[in-house]
């Protein structure tokens, strides 16, 4: 083909400067070599169109930018100009003529989630208002696409019409990677372009003469970061035939067509080129000249340099000094002939592609073009050998030169235009071919460096580079402290290859289990639960629920956690359970070092099969170590909030409301994620309760004068207005405290009379006295009693002196299982449990004077935050004096500022 790659969108558009051989049907058939596979995508898709059977949803997977959007062009080509494809290629005469066919074309590299599409005449935001838009049944979705939300199943149906309708999504990937940073509502874009896949997928499949074809990389190395975005768009189809791979290596190689440079310029403009290289050179040299000899030696080198780029002028000298020494020794190599035929073809590619680099050196080949590359191999052979060694660390987008480039690229625009990365393994390769007399294969640092340095390039962004090669490449090798490249593939190369023979399930398995080892002895931990059901309910011991990698909230709501408890109907204890939320990027880190990790310990196993070099094995455990410690650290941080469910704010309609605490804001060094967790928690759930606090809780009073213990440990779980615990000994603990204290009464023995609940035993009450909070009985057949209650009944048992004992009549009090409130509430009641009532000892007004130092700060902050959350008005005044030295801007911003913007008046004094 006549052009770098392929751009579908262009090519739909029709946008000028598509090369005719895409844009133009004939053009492209004639160019094209239709193998088996693609020949039976085009029939099954054409076939499904016309009306018959087949996959509606197919997906195009193929490894290494091989052939994927070449198909979709192929199929958009077929139903737009069916005529000019037949003439130029006779072999798609036989294949089905569904008529005319509605096409839409959404691109991840076109479609940006920040930048409004126009090209159809109406502006679009979404890919839902752009495939709305592209069929002209915008006004469906117009809705949905200003308000970023995915409409449904029956609104894309509509969209897609009645007639063949043909859908191509290339590089969705991009698109959904890049719209997971945007947040749209309590969602984001990323989340609401999976769910529009997700429908339009099942709107197509019901759709009798609709297909979607979509592009997807072939693995896991050309997602990283984004292995479980790879995995869900994997998973819209389940067939396995409905996955293509339409790939052939004929159908990869670019063909390249272009003429040679008629001129070379201005000689002004070589002269300041030169002057711009030996002035780049020379700061290079001289920061690292530590003699008076050295700077010398860099004066004339640039000196020479400056020279000789002006006699080479457009190549730069390495260049041709490589090609002349170097080369000049392989026997494939024919002097004169071939450097002109490999030259013409760099020089080729890069004129067509409107290089800007100021010369061409070993960095600045383009191996990605064929013609380069057959040129290349013709002139130092061993094509067999090295055409993976290219496909896999330099040409392909999933290359280790491609991620460095991507890598070091993100912060600077200057050197990601540079692409850094393919540009100094370009060089390496060169180099890894012949080797001047006396000397072995491969390049030195420093000659590399002085070959692939371009103004506005440091020396040590290439060096950077080159660190990063060595961990990402698979064929490089550095030996004798040179770089080549060999055939045979480095430990990184095995490695990877081993660590994509494993699963997701296999790994994922693996995550679990450093999971548990992290959480091993923590109690009341659910870890992954299959669903609401796999959390348990009605256990009176708080739960903090660790939710899948996978989990989301738009697949399954927090809410559908909190309210139900599977199949057993609604959930009991809902004041006993919180939930800590995934962190996706981080669980790709984890699952990629995992994955890593994983690989090298199979390797290890194999050392004699592969013959390993003790240094290979010692390398081999240093990866594996690298590996494990960086997923644990990923593990570390893979949760970044846990929400709990509390009661609703100060009117709020909801039956709750979800607090949440960012985890990723605490310090994580030294300490577990589940330690985190638990301080996070520490301002909603306790170790302990007051036994003044569990009297008023009780509600007990001249109104309620008895309450099952059983049912007092149900409300601490089941209501928002109580105190969450994380175990039931505290309520244990409280109430013993509270029978010391006289505050109330507690008996074990239970009698209910005409629905009255009563003491069997009398004479078992305590109150007024120790009992040890290991011997609180908190089972339904023990009770707390109302202080007053509990002196009237042993009144009756141990009546004063001189009183004669009253004979015991029973009166009717309010029990378990009567009236309104918490006292309904028991094992055998309805699962959601009724409001409880006001506490009959209620505090109307507080003031409150107190003195704290530095240390009982944090306990302030407790205390307010409780009191922010209350109904009612509540007026703060402070009085701070604190002795520094502080920074005068530090102490600003972090003290004086947040205070002023609750109270702009505030009077600040300092000295």
């Amino acid at each position: 083909m006549g052009t770098y790659a392929a751009n579908l969108a262009g090519v739909f558009r029709g946008r000028p400067g598509i090369a005719p051989v895409y844009t133009d049907a004939g053009k492209f058939y004639e160019a094209t070599y239709l193998t088996a596979k693609m020949s039976e995508l085009l029939n099954d898709v054409m076939e499904v169109l016309a009306g018959g059977q087949g996959s509606h949803v197919l997906q195009l997977r193929t490894p290494f930018g091989g052939g994927k959007t070449h198909s979709l062009v192929a199929l958009l080509h077929l139903v737009r100009d069916r005529q000019a494809a037949i003439s130029a290629c006779s072999a798609l005469k036989d294949i089905a003529d569904p008529g005319d066919v509605q096409v839409a074309v959404l691109s991840g590299e076109e479609l940006d989630p920040l930048s409004p599409m126009k090209a159809t005449g109406i502006e679009t935001s979404t890919l839902w208002g752009e495939l709305g838009a592209q069929l002209g049944r915008y006004e469906l979705v117009a809705e949905h696409d200003r308000a970023g939300s995915a409409p449904g199943g029956d609104t894309l149906r509509r969209v897609l019409g009645d007639g063949p309708t043909l859908v191509l999504l290339d590089e969705v990937l991009v698109f959904v990677e890049k719209a997971m940073a945007i947040p749209r509502g309590e969602s984001t874009a990323g989340r609401q372009a999976m769910l529009f896949v997700q429908a339009l997928t099942e709107a197509i499949s019901s759709h009798p003469k609709a297909v979607m074809v979509y592009s997807l990389q072939a693995s896991v190395g050309e997602a990283v970061g984004a292995e479980g975005l790879l995995s869900d768009l994997d998973k819209l189809v389940a067939r396995v035939d409905a996955k293509r791979e339409p790939v052939a290596d004929d159908e990869v190689l670019r063909v390249v067509q272009r003429r040679l440079l008629a001129e070379i310029g201005d000689e002004t403009v070589h002269g300041e080129v030169a002057r711009a290289y030996a002035q780049l050179l020379r700061k290079q040299l001289l920061a690292t000249a530590e003699t008076s000899d050295g700077r010398r030696e860099a004066e004339v080198a640039a000196d020479n340099l400056e020279k000789r780029i002006l006699a080479a002028y457009p190549f730069h000298p390495d260049l041709l000094d490589l090609m002349y020494h170097r080369w000049g020794s392989l026997p494939s190599y024919q002097r004169t002939r071939g450097a002109l035929q490999f030259l013409a073809a760099v020089v080729h590619i890069l004129w067509r592609n409107g290089a800007k680099s100021p010369l061409i050196g070993p960095g600045d080949i383009d191996f990605t073009d064929e013609q380069v590359r057959g040129a290349f191999f013709s002139q130092v052979g061993e094509r067999e050998r090295f055409t993976a060694v290219l496909s896999s660390d330099i040409t392909s987008s999933g290359s280790g030169a491609a991620t460095v480039d991507r890598r070091l690229g993100a912060d600077s625009p200057t050197i990601s235009q540079l692409a850094v990365g393919t540009r100094v393994a370009s060089a390496v390769m060169l180099y890894s071919f012949g080797a001047r007399e006396g000397e072995d294969r491969g390049v030195l640092e420093s000659d590399l460096v002085r070959g692939v340095l371009v103004p506005g390039l440091d020396r040590n962004v290439v060096l950077a580079a080159l660190h990063d090669l060595r961990e990402e490449e698979l064929y490089l090798h550095y030996t004798g402290r040179r770089y080549r490249f060999e055939p045979t593939p480095n430990l990184t190369k095995l490695v990877r290859d081993e660590a994509n023979k494993l699963t997701s399930q296999e790994v994922l398995a693996d995550v679990r289990s450093e999971l548990e080892l992290q959480l091993r002895g923590s109690l009341g931990v659910s870890l992954w639960p299959d669903g609401p059901g796999g959390i348990a309910d009605e256990q009176p011991l708080f739960t903090v629920c660790y939710l899948h990698p996978d989990w989301s909230e738009d697949r399954e709501p927090l809410g559908k956690f909190v309210e139900q408890a599977g199949k057993a109907g609604a959930r009991r204890y809902r004041n006993g359970v919180a939930f800590v939320l995934p962190d996706n990027a981080q669980f790709d880190r984890a699952r990629h070092a995992i994955r890593l990790r994983l690989a090298a310990d199979k390797l290890l196993t194999k050392a004699a099969k592969y013959g390993f070099s003790p240094e290979q094995i010692d390398e081999l455990r240093e990866k594996s170590g690298n590996a494990r410690r960086d997923a644990s650290a990923a593990l570390g941080m893979a949760y970044s909030a846990v929400a709990v469910p509390a009661r609703p704010r100060a009117g709020d309609d909801a039956p709750y409301s979800l607090e949440t605490f960012d985890l990723r804001t605490m310090l994580a060094a030294g300490r577990a994620l589940h330690e985190r967790v638990v301080e996070a928690l520490s301002q909603r759930v306790f170790s302990s309760v007051t036994a003044s606090k569990l009297v008023a809780l009780s509600g007990l009073g001249p109104d309620r004068k008895i309450v099952r213990c059983s049912e007092l440990v149900d409300w601490f779980y089941s209501y928002y207005e109580f105190t969450k615990l994380w175990k039931k000994q505290a309520i244990a603990t409280a109430v013993a405290n509270a029978v010391a204290s006289s505050e109330l009464g507690y008996v074990v023995g239970l009698s209910e009379e005409q629905g009255s609940l009563r003491p069997r035993d009398s004479r078992q009450i305590r109150l007024g006295e120790r009992v040890p909070a290991d011997e609180i009985d908190l089972s339904d057949d023990s009770a707390i009693l109302w202080h007053d209650y509990a002196r009237e009944l042993m009144q009756e048992v141990f009546p004063s002196p001189g009183e004669p004992a009253a004979e015991p009549t029973p009166k009717p009090q309010t029990t378990a299982g009567a009236g309104a409130g918490p006292s309904s509430v028991s094992s055998t009641t309805q699962p959601t449990p009724p409001a409880p009532p006001a506490p009959a000892d209620v505090v109307r007004n507080v003031n409150i004077r107190a003195k704290v130092d530095k240390s009982g700060i944090g306990d302030l902050y407790r205390s307010l935050a409780w009191l922010r959350e209350q109904p009612g008005a509540v007026d703060v005044e402070i009085h701070i004096s604190a002795e520094g030295p502080f920074d005068r801007i530090a102490f600003r911003n972090g003290l004086v500022e947040p205070i002023e913007e609750s109270d702009p008046n505030a009077e600040v004094r300092t000295d």
